[in-house]
């Protein structure tokens, strides 16, 4: 049967990016005659994966064949490339006229040298006996003048030849990418069978690598009403080769870069060396020498194929011979999110542009409110503030992926920050920066070394220190305070708290692994604690310590 080729005007549409590469889909409508027609995606992506190309398509005809091909000419007809040639050629006749002016400064310097060593050489021509003090003054300051006005020269056109060298390099690398493209380029071809004249809706979707998204926060809190703003945003680079121009955007969590099938065990035996025998090259069996390696233990894992995203992986096996679904197009989405079982899908609303130069593209995934708990923390070992910090629950049904943050404190910028996976209902905390109305006092009060008659066999010290915090604030207000305790690295060291008693961890006062203390107060609106802190460290006599304040 005759086949009619078509080559298909199609354009980007849609592109789902994961966190290593993308999904792109591009769409053509064709009129098509009743019959067998050849239709060809012409210039596809660089970074294209074969094996991830699908073909769908709606209006009742039947999809006979799909083949991945890479053509090849023999001269670079792409204007852009030429464009570029011509540029390169400018910069390279620039750069002559560069070495030109060098050059001639050089020779500059030279006269000049050779002037003035001629007139200060001690020969029976010199004219140095002839020059009153008035005019040796002026030949010097000549020269000085004039040198350091050459040197002056010499060194600008030494940078500007400096920079059109590196654009004279770019130029050559970007001529030497259009020529590989223009000696090279991907397409995809399909066979249809139209049964009836009449319109043909073909979808064509592909991964290419070189795409990535990374979230990104922005946290606004007032203090007044005591909520946070979150604005999440995915911020997109891509440099596949391909700009994408007014396309939807679907941004997905799914690790595309890992198999989603659980990796299977193999026997693990252990048994006795033998070193295999060997053949030379007349098939004489000989005994391997101890320099030679032996094979490896482990086999290589084949790498996992590519992802492919809502839908199965391409074969003839299973798009050939299936008729095309018919109906209305698909709406295009608003901005939603999808959870799905492993992952979350985010469908940025509207049509937006992401251009092929690999520079960060910010789109807005959504803006939540939330409710925040305040609450104060302070190391007064360390600093004299009291630190804001902000409790907030994620009430939304999917999660804030890691990534770095912006905080705002009632507008202001506070800090940069980086924040973790939250999972749906999870809490976290943000800090909101110092504030200086809750004051903060850390106080040495003393140390005393205890060694209690002549015969006692340990060296006690007993450290006494007082922190004071002062709520300046109009309201009680939640504050944890930090301290530690030395950590013993020897069994006959004995460290003690005295003060706090503790004897196990309670909402108000908890000890951790590496002897962080960690005490919450409430302090009502104008209200000064005085908080206590001893401990005592213990050891033998005969013994000398050190890390000791």
């Amino acid at each position: 049967m005759t086949q009619n080729k078509v080559t298909l005007d199609s354009r980007v549409v849609a592109v789902t990016v994961y966190t290593d590469r993308a999904q792109v889909t591009r769409s053509v409508t064709i009129h098509c005659d009743k019959g067998e027609h050849q239709c060809v995606f012409e210039n596809l992506p660089d970074t294209i994966e074969q094996k991830s190309i699908q073909v769908n398509g709606q209006g009742g005809a039947i999809l006979r064949d799909v083949a991945f091909r890479q053509v090849y000419f023999s001269d670079i007809a792409d204007g852009t490339a030429q464009q570029l040639q011509l540029e390169a050629q400018t910069v390279s006749d620039n750069i002559s006229e560069v070495d030109d002016k060098i050059s001639q400064i050089k020779k500059e310097k030279k006269f000049v040298d050779a002037i003035t060593e001629s007139l200060t050489s001690n020969t029976e021509k010199s004219t140095i006996n002839q020059l009153d003090p008035e005019k040796w003054i002026s030949m010097v300051e000549f020269y000085r003048a004039k040198l350091s006005d050459l040197d002056q020269q010499q060194r600008e056109a030494q940078y500007t030849k400096r920079d059109l060298d590196n654009e004279h390099k770019k130029l050559l690398q970007q001529i030497q990418a259009a020529g590989r493209q223009g000696k090279m380029r991907n397409q995809v071809e399909i066979v249809i069978d139209c049964m009836a004249e009449g319109e043909q809706s073909i979808e064509l979707s592909y991964i290419v690598s070189g795409a990535q998204w990374q979230p990104f926060y922005d946290l606004r809190v007032s203090g007044e009403t005591r909520r946070m703003e979150l604005s999440y945003n995915g911020v997109i680079h891509q440099n596949t080769s391909e700009s994408w121009e007014g396309v939807r955007i679907k941004l997905s969590t799914a690790q595309a870069n890992v198999d989603g099938q659980q990796p299977e065990l193999s026997p693990w035996r252990v048994n006795e060396y033998r070193p295999p025998a060997v053949s030379d090259s007349r098939g004489i069996r000989l005994k391997r020498s101890k320099s030679q390696p032996s094979e490896p233990l482990m086999q290589q894992m084949m790498p996992p194929p590519a992802p492919v995203a809502d839908g199965e992986a391409w074969g003839n096996d299973v798009l050939c011979g299936e008729a095309m679904a018919g109906g209305a197009p698909m709406a295009a989405p608003a901005s939603t999110v999808e959870t799905k079982t492993s992952s979350v899908v985010f469908n940025i609303s509207g049509e937006n542009t992401i251009p092929n130069d690999n520079n960060a593209h910010k789109v807005t995934i959504l803006i939540e409110d939330f409710s925040a708990a305040f609450r104060y923390s302070c190391v007064p070992k360390l600093s004299p503030y009291a630190y804001l910090k902000a409790r907030v629950k994620n009430t939304t049904p999917y999660p804030f992926l890691a990534g770095e943050t912006n905080i705002f404190m009632d507008n202001h910028f506070v800090a940069s920050a980086h924040m973790e996976l939250v999972a749906p209902s999870e809490t976290f905390w943000t800090y909101l920066g110092i504030d200086e109305s809750m004051k903060v006092e850390h106080k040495f009060i003393k140390c005393h070394k205890n060694e209690a008659g002549m015969f006692s066999k340990v060296v006690s010290y007993n450290y006494q220190y007082q922190f004071e915090i002062t709520n300046n604030k109009s309201a009680t207000e939640e504050i944890v305070v930090w301290d530690q305790l030395p950590i013993a690295g020897h069994e006959k060291i004995d460290v003690k708290l005295l003060e706090p008693e503790y004897k196990q961890d309670s909402e108000r006062l908890k000890l951790n692994e590496y002897r962080y203390i960690e005490w919450l107060f409430t302090p009502a609106a104008g209200e000064k604690l005085v908080i206590p802190f001893k401990f005592s460290v213990e050891h033998p006599v005969d013994m000398q310590i050190e890390g000791l304040e």
